[in-house]
Order: structure tokens, then C-alpha cells, then sequence
């Protein structure tokens, strides 16, 4: 009670003199009049928490120093400038700032929430201070205001694709930077595809080499356009260490990483690496120079093709510890398997009635040994949306089903069937519909000069954060099965940062916002106003972004 008699005093946002630029939008803030101004020396007091909740301290005054060139020092007393509290009640990721003209109180109940709270201070103070970048001049004043605040889902995802085109662990870091400035919280690492094998596997040396080179790429620039560069491509590949590094750079930042090895299509670089383990050993098998769906799949009736497979499981899982592990599972066209012996003849043995059923028992299969490591298995919603899919067979491992297309049709069969969603709507793209869509790698503009790229220039930042995840009409009992959001990014069409970034931003923040702020809580004038005063931040960091929402 004494919290909220604290409160009175203090101005709804819409009626505040002072802007607050917070993104995303928190669940509930209210600002008052006045600043704290930060002193060129502060303390930041954690009291009795311990190491794993004390870190976030030390961690923020890093990150504080560095950009504004102020003394803050964390430290194990009760009486600082800034001081951190445990708050039991608080949900996993939540937290409550309280911030006067004297203090600034931090309360959570995990490492989590309180890497929330004071990356809000942080978005809230000047734009070098989220950006990084050293402003030994600027004045860093927080306004008086309390939050309260937490996730609307636990599932916050970016996933990005690095078989098509390479992005080194520099380049990947820096849109992980992204990702905690806007709270997002999975980075989902699309590893392996047609075009490239993108993860060493010490045991098959040949998917870095003969897997990991394409003999022609196509790249689309944001001033040349697009073109063959007639030479090969590759081998580019990350090591293990490399991938740990990643994991450890995202654990800071409470990002986890589900590493994807899309399976058993998809899976033509591997199979150009290692033919022996394909539907036609003794065929023409070489890595795809561009995107689409090819035929030369897994041979899964093959024991030692899935043995291959769980080699590259067990190599892998010792790198990514989240409980995770996405398979892929998409557009897995059958063509191969018909036309296989020893395909036809497990058919035939398990007396099957559609050549897709033996895509969900190698499912069954690997989601099986995938629960012995210590895994629950992603995969996407051809899985149980495809013709002759054997719904039992994929069920039995409890898998999350990441929907695309059809998204909220099979969004809602797998809530319907007891199974976990995540939301990353692809809506093709038709000419004469604006669409919503969380697959950020679109054409975003009709306007002329717009960089050439899939789709028809109407996936525009509007449309894609209007686009509403979980149907108001869902009924309640099915909501607990929609556990977040994700923007997908396929790099078919991008080969370099500048044209990722172009097209990732700010559709990116979009998504971000969908997967924090409630719903009654999304506004897009609001949005777009906020996301315009975040263009000094990007510009600090370095980033492209599109700026068509800006122009009015």
C-alpha cells in the first residue's frame, strides 16, 4: 500500500511535462516532475544479494563508465544512489524502478530482472549510453518516474539465418547488442541449410570444407543491387570456440541461443559433404548457389544416416546448454524417399499409408535422443501441418512448434493439441495488401530507389507492428500455448551488415515491443515517436536502418 500512496504524487505519462524514451513500452509507468542528476561519483548498492544477483551491478557501472566517463561503484552497502532490493513477488524477468530526485530504488526477484531494470536506465538516459559510445560532456539525468514492469511473453526470439550468407561473430555480436537493448531474449541460430554448413563438427570434417562452400553466391548490395560474384563462396564456417564465444556473449545479456540444424530437408550441403548418408549415394550432390526447395534430402532409413545425425547432436550440445534444440522439419519435399529402396521398404514395414510419416518418425526418433541430452526439441509447423504428418508420432516428445505458414492456423492446432507456439508470421507477400509479418528480411517500400529484395514493398513497419500474434478470439483456455514471438531473418537476398541491418530495422523493434509490452498497451503514434527519438542511439551504433516512417 505504501508503494502505491508513494505513486499519487506522481503524473500519468500522458500528462508529463518531460518525455521518457523507453522501448519497449513498459506495462505500467507513471512520471512525475523532476530529474536526478547523476553525480561524477555514485554508488550502486546490492546489500546482501548474492554473486549471482550482485553481478548486474557491476556489470551496469562497467557499461556506465565506459560511455559517460562518471565514478559509479558498485558495492555491498545499503545506502548508495542507486540501491538493489529482492522483490519476491516479482515475475521471473520483472522488475520495479522507483527513481526520485534523491534515489533510484531497482527490485527483482532474478539476475534477469535486474539486467531489465537497469537496461530501462540505461534506453532512458542519453543515446550514447545504450549505444556504448563515450560522452564525457553530456549531462545524465533520470526523470522522477516508477515502473513496474515485466514480459508479456517468455519467448522474445531473433532468428538468424547464416547458411545462406556467412555473418562473422563480429557482426553477429552486433545484432545481439540489439537484442538487449530491446529486451529480446532467444537468439535462434539457423546453422546448417542448402546453401551452407555453418557449425564444425570435429567427427565430419567435410561439412566445414566440401558443406561450408557454395561454387557462385548472389548479393544483393544497398548500392550496387544485386549480382552474381561468378567465384565461390566459403568455406565459411564457425569453430566451436567461436560458437562458445557467442553463447557466453548472450549469456551476459540473458539471451539464451537455440542452435538450428534443419533436418531431414534442407539438408543438401551436409549430404554434398557426406553423399553416403543421401537417397542416392552414387549421385551428383553439391551445395545450392540460391535459395529454394531442393530434393536431395536425408535418406532416414538409413541407421547410419541417423547416426550421423546424433553425432552431430552430441558435438553440438556440448556448446549450446539451452534446454533447446531446434530440427528444422520444414519443407521436406518426399520425392526422394519414394524412389529409395531402403526408404520403400521401412514404408512398407510400418505399414505407412503417406511417405510424410517417415519424416515424423525420424522426428519421433530424434526428438527421443534429443530428451536423453537434456533437450526438448523446435521444429516448424510443417511438422504436424503437412499432409500425411503423424500428429502422435511428433507429439509424444512434447516439441514447441515455431509457426510460419500457415502461422495462426497452425498456431492454433498446436495449442489445440496441448502443444507450445511461437509466433513468427510470414503472410506471403500478394501486391495490393499491406501485410503484417515477422519475417524482417522483406522489402519494406514501393518507393523507388528501394533496395531490390523478396516480396512486393508492402511489409511495412506499420503493418508488421499492428499485426496482432494471438487472435483476440483465441479462446482463453488455449492461451497458456503461445509463448512469445520471433522475427526471422532469411539472408537469400543479404550478404553483408549494412543491407541486414537496412532491412532489420526497425522491424526488428517491433517484434521486440509485440513480445514485452501487452497488447491494450501497443500504440503505433506512440511507437513511432519513441522509435524516432532511438534513430540518435542506431546512428551511434553504427547501424542502417530504414527511415520511411520518419519522413513525416
Amino acid at each position: 500500500m505504501k508503494h502505491f500512496l508513494a505513486l499519487a504524487c506522481l503524473l500519468p505519462l500522458s500528462l508529463a511535462a518531460q518525455t521518457v524514451n523507453l522501448t519497449p513500452k513498459a506495462k505500467q509507468m507513471t512520471v512525475g516532475t523532476g530529474t536526478l542528476t547523476l553525480p561524477r561519483d555514485f554508488r550502486v548498492s546490492y546489500g546482501s544479494l548474492p554473486d549471482s544477483l550482485s553481478i548486474e551491478a557491476a556489470r551496469f557501472v562497467s557499461a556506465m563508465n565506459a560511455a559517460t566517463g562518471l565514478n559509479a561503484r558498485a558495492q555491498s552497502t545499503t545506502d548508495g544512489l542507486f540501491t538493489m532490493e529482492l522483490d519476491t513477488t516479482a515475475s521471473a524477468e520483472g522488475y520495479t524502478l522507483d527513481i526520485t530526485a534523491d534515489k533510484v530504488s531497482v527490485k527483482a526477484s532474478t539476475s534477469a530482472g535486474f539486467f531489465y531494470a537497469f537496461q530501462s536506465i540505461k534506453k532512458i538516459l542519453p543515446a550514447n549510453v545504450m549505444a556504448g559510445k563515450y560522452d564525457g560532456e553530456a549531462t545524465y539525468a533520470l526523470p522522477v518516474a516508477s515502473i513496474q514492469d515485466e514480459p508479456r511473453f517468455g519467448y522474445r526470439g531473433f532468428m538468424l539465418d547464416v547458411s545462406r550468407h556467412f555473418f562473422t561473430v563480429t557482426e553477429v555480436k552486433r545484432m545481439i547488442d540489439l537484442m538487449a537493448a530491446y529486451k529480446m531474449n532467444v537468439f535462434h541460430w539457423h546453422l546448417t541449410d542448402d546453401q551452407g554448413w555453418r557449425a564444425e563438427i570435429k567427427k565430419y570434417p567435410k561439412l566445414t570444407t566440401i558443406g561450408a562452400t557454395a561454387k557462385n553466391t548472389r548479393i544483393t548490395d544497398l548500392d550496387m543491387g544485386t549480382y552474381w560474384t561468378n567465384r565461390p563462396y566459403g568455406p565459411y564456417f564457425y569453430t566451436q570456440d567461436e560458437m562458445r564465444e557467442v553463447v557466453e556473449y548472450c549469456k551476459e545479456r540473458h539471451i539464451i541461443v537455440i542452435p538450428e540444424v534443419d533436418m531431414p530437408g534442407h539438408f543438401t550441403a551436409a549430404m554434398a559433404a557426406y553423399p553416403e548418408f543421401s537417397c542416392r549415394p552414387d549421385g551428383k550432390h553439391e551445395v545450392c548457389i540460391d535459395g529454394g526447395v531442393y530434393s536431395d534430402i536425408m535418406n532416414v532409413a538409413n541407421p547410419q544416416a541417423i547416426q550421423f545425425v546424433k553425432d552431430v547432436i552430441d558435438e553440438l550440445v556440448e556448446i549450446f546448454p539451452a534446454p533447446y534444440f531446434h530440427i528444422g522439419g520444414d519443407e521436406c519435399p518426399t520425392h526422394a524417399w519414394e524412389h529409395n529402396k531402403q526408404c520403400q521398404e521401412l514404408y512398407k514395414e510400418k505399414g505407412y499409408t503417406h511417405y510424410r510419416q517417415l519424416q515424423s518418425e525420424f522426428i519421433n526418433q530424434i526428438s527421443g535422443y534429443l530428451k536423453t541430452k537434456g533437450k526438448r526439441t523446435v521444429m516448424w509447423n510443417e511438422s504436424i501441418g503437412a499432409d500425411g504428418a503423424d500428429l502422435d508420432k511428433v507429439k509424444e516428445y512434447d516439441p514447441i512448434i515455431m509457426c510460419w505458414t500457415p502461422c495462426q492456423k497452425d498456431a492454433k492446432k498446436a495449442a489445440e493439441q496441448g502443444l507450445t507456439n511461437i509466433v513468427t508470421e510470414y503472410n506471403e507477400p500478394t501486391p495490393n495488401a499491406e501485410k503484417g509479418t515477422y519475417y524482417i528480411c522483406r522489402t519494406q517500400s514501393n518507393e523507388p530507389g528501394e533496395p531490390k529484395g523478396p516480396g512486393y514493398g508492402n511489409n511495412t513497419v506499420k503493418a508488421c507492428y499492428n499485426y496482432v500474434p494471438v487472435p483476440a478470439d483465441t479462446p482463453e483456455s488455449l492461451l497458456p500455448y503461445y509463448s512469445g514471438v520471433q522475427a526471422t531473418f532469411w539472408t537469400e537476398w543479404v550478404e553483408n551488415p549494412r543491407y541486414l541491418h537496412y532491412l532489420a530495422l526497425p522491424r526488428l523493434i517491433c517484434v521486440a515491443e509485440a513480445g514485452w509490452t501487452p497488447q491494450e498497451g501497443k500504440d503505433w503514434d506512440d511507437f513511432k515517436k519513441r522509435v524516432t527519438l532511438d534513430r540518435k542511439m542506431l546512428d551511434l551504433g553504427g547501424y542502417e536502418y530504414s527511415k520511411h516512417i520518419f519522413r513525416d
